[in-house]
């Protein structure tokens, strides 16, 4: 099935459909006025200034 932009009318590629289902932009809008698809928030199980420390942390 064929799916337009909704800004510019434009199709939007089946590759580009296959990665992301739920988009309504060609990757040109989207870059321009920004991604329309919205994702969750992974729970990290920690708040995120530990999960930061721990990304910056090396290994001794």
């Amino acid at each position: 099935m064929e799916r337009k932009c909704e800004f510019c009318n434009s199709v939007i590629p089946k590759e580009r459909l296959d990665i992301l289902p739920q988009t309504k932009r060609c990757v040109t809008c989207a870059e321009k006025k920004g991604s329309d698809v919205v994702s969750r928030k992974a729970d990290i199980g920690m708040d995120s200034d530990t999960y930061k420390d721990l990304l910056g942390a090396t290994r001794s």
